[in-house]
């Protein structure tokens, strides 16, 4: 018997920059590629005909559905993925889609569900599950103008959805102002469609996602109200309180937020991300202990395939929040022993390695610190700034200078205006004696933050530190706490007199309620020859504070 044949249907227009890609992954694994072009004015056809592809013309009428559809029928093929521009198979997923080839039934009866991860620039990564390969029959097509769907068709030919473990890497768009652009064409064609009388709960859904695309939280909102007062059993129910949810927090409203995610997990109660969501919105309210319980509650679930977007690890996830939820609820020894438990299952993670490594530093555990901050940057395909940051800060504890100046240096060839690696440099510096590298560093500060830099030559250390002392001044009024307070220690080892130094530490203290560390750094200041009327003002500024 012949096996049944798999090919790609695409619809494309001015792809002449992303085309390429995808057809270099699939061209080899493919029977046939046949591509929809919709009006391209660039290299578009040229580049899909030298891979071998079959161009077909549909003129563009603002529905994606009758292009797609259009695909589907110039396409001979038993089986057909359909694909965008953007997408990218990589050689594994490719392999597992040449072995899920060889085992397509004659029959046409079955379809498959493919991972999609979700990569952008700008935007968190995601993975969702789509319906990409269709047996290619009578009766299966696509519906909708924008949001095209797939599976009410298969639905009605009783078509199995089968979900198989290839993933889709669709790249997206890394521009914010072409992400809004397309949510506001999907929007003006979707708000037509409803004044012709399509006033269905999806349309209403779909309008909703328009709108948080184009950032409009409020009008979101409101079609997400409407949608679920027309019907509540829609595969989209389920996300609809991820995207309410997150709405409601960019607007500041957190207590609706809350109320809006509890209703969400009591009608999904058995669903992880939703109890995940709510440990964020207890996060953001600053209830730890209660956002700890939330997220034990998602770990303790199983995992749900789920149409639309998730975090890609969503178990890693909400291992991460539970921990920074226990060390906020004060219980860092519950983080470092949850971290210890999903470490142990397996998984060589790097994200959970290095949430053990910093919560064991910030307890003093410095060796064991190291071993698995270490354990991260080995998992590292790239620069990881906050990582190589907290390494560095170990060496810089055990005096390995070098290591953390060749840490902060590694930062700076990824991001040569990375202010918290400059300030490391300033520090390691210091201990290696390198003075021509600590002022190229303080230079490069000092035009970062505005600061004109100083005409005459340096000539002494308490010159350098009052510099320092100015970059970390406008850094506090920035917000960079920690940052400032790293600067205003590296004042007081240039000149271990610095007053503003001192000041500058008590205030901070003074800011973060430590009272104690405040009048250690008042009373410093004061012995260094700081006015005492201002050290009295700072004084009486701590007890109004304090009495509020």
């Amino acid at each position: 018997m012949k096996k049944p044949t798999l090919g790609a249907v695409m619809i494309v227009k001015n792809e002449e920059k992303n085309l390429g890609g995808i057809l270099s992954d699939i061209h080899d694994v493919m029977d046939e590629i046949c591509i929809v072009d919709t009006g391209s004015s660039d290299r578009t056809i040229p580049l899909a005909e030298s891979f071998g592809a079959r161009i077909e013309h549909f003129p563009w009428r603002d529905d994606f559905s009758a292009a797609r559809n259009h695909s589907l029928g110039c396409a001979h093929s038993d089986y057909l993925i359909w694909l965008d521009a953007d997408d990218r198979i990589d050689e594994n997923d490719r392999e597992a889609l040449r072995i899920l080839k060889l085992h397509l039934r004659p029959e046409k009866d079955k379809a498959y569900m493919l991972k999609i991860l979700g990569r952008s620039d700008d935007m968190p990564d995601t993975v969702s599950y789509q319906t990409r390969i269709i047996p290619n029959r009578n009766g299966v097509c696509f519906e909708g103008r924008v949001h095209e769907q797939i599976l009410p068709s298969l639905k009605r030919s009783a078509i199995e959805v089968e979900p198989v473990d290839i993933a889709i890497r669709h790249t997206g768009y890394h521009d914010r102002d072409v992400r809004m652009a397309k949510s506001r064409r999907n929007l003006e064609i979707l708000t037509e469609e409803l004044k012709a009388g399509k006033d269905t709960a999806s349309q209403h859904f779909f309008m909703a996602m328009a709108c948080i695309g184009m950032e409009d939280c409020e009008q979101c909102l409101e079609h997400l109200f409407i949608a679920r007062q027309k019907r509540s059993n829609e595969d989209w129910l389920h996300f609809s309180y991820t995207v309410s949810t997150d709405c409601l927090l960019r607007l500041e409203r957190i207590e609706d937020a809350l109320t809006e995610i509890t209703r969400g997990t009591i009608i999904f109660k058995d669903s992880p991300l939703l109890h995940y969501y709510l440990g964020l919105v207890c996060m953001k309210a600053e209830r730890f202990t209660e956002a700890a319980a939330a997220f034990e509650k998602a770990a303790s679930l199983p995992q749900r395939i789920d149409s639309y977007p998730l975090p890609p690890d969503l178990n890693t996830a909400i291992i991460l929040q539970l921990g920074k939820a226990l060390e906020k609820a004060g219980s860092p020894g519950r983080a470092i022993e949850t971290y210890r438990r999903a470490l142990k299952s397996g998984s060589q993670n790097k994200i959970l390695n290095q949430a053990l490594g910093t919560t064991l530093l910030q307890t003093g555990k410095i060796d064991d610190a190291l071993l698995h901050l270490g354990k991260a940057r080995e998992l590292s395909s790239t620069v990881d700034s906050a990582l190589w940051e907290s390494l560095a800060r170990v060496h810089l504890f055990q005096k390995n200078h070098d290591r953390a100046h060749a840490l902060y240096l590694e930062i700076l060839r990824d991001n040569p205006d990375h202010q918290h690696a400059l300030a490391g440099i300033l520090d390691t510096s210091i201990g290696l004696d390198d003075i021509d590298t600590f002022l190229s560093a303080l230079e490069k500060l000092l035009l970062i933050s505005g600061i004109p830099i100083p005409e005459a030559e340096i000539e002494s250390l308490v010159q350098c530190a009052e510099l320092c002392m100015k970059i970390a001044s406008r850094i506090k009024e920035d917000g960079d706490r920690g940052l400032a307070r790293h600067l205003a220690e590296i004042a007081l080892r240039l000149d271990a007199s610095c007053v503003n130094a001192y000041l500058l530490l008590a205030d901070l203290s003074a800011e973060e309620e430590d009272t104690l560390r405040m009048i250690e750094g008042l009373e410093a200041a004061l012995k260094s020859g700081a006015d005492g009327e201002e050290i009295m003002k700072r004084l009486d500024a701590a007890k109004l504070s304090s009495s509020r």
